[in-house]
């Protein structure tokens, strides 16, 4: 009995999904929605980047004899991360302007 509920279930849900798939249009949503995913999209994906690059500039720049950030090593991975963050939506911000001068 079990096992025809969780078949029946599943049964359902693809159901669901395979035939009420309705694709949005353009105007389903307003276009600063629009924007706003672009430049979250942007930020996020570009984070990673960021942080790696930051860290490495940060180890490159303490092994030349710049001072620590801070002496606990979460507050300095925090500090990097918050640092990583501001590049990455500035980028975005960037891309935003780029865009809305190019109009």
């Amino acid at each position: 009995m079990k096992r025809f509920i969780i078949l029946t279930l599943i049964f359902v849900l693809v159901a669901q999904v395979a035939f009420a798939y309705e694709p949005y249009d353009k105007v389903d949503f307003p276009q600063w929605t629009i924007k706003l995913r672009r430049a979250e999209t942007l930020t996020f994906g570009a984070l990673p980047i960021t942080f790696a690059l930051v860290s490495l500039t940060y180890g490159i720049a303490r092994s030349l004899g710049a001072n620590a950030i801070s002496n606990d090593p979460l507050n300095e991975s925090f500090a990097l991360l918050g640092i990583a963050g501001g590049v990455a939506i500035s980028i975005a911000l960037t891309d935003f302007i780029i865009g809305e001068v190019k109009k």
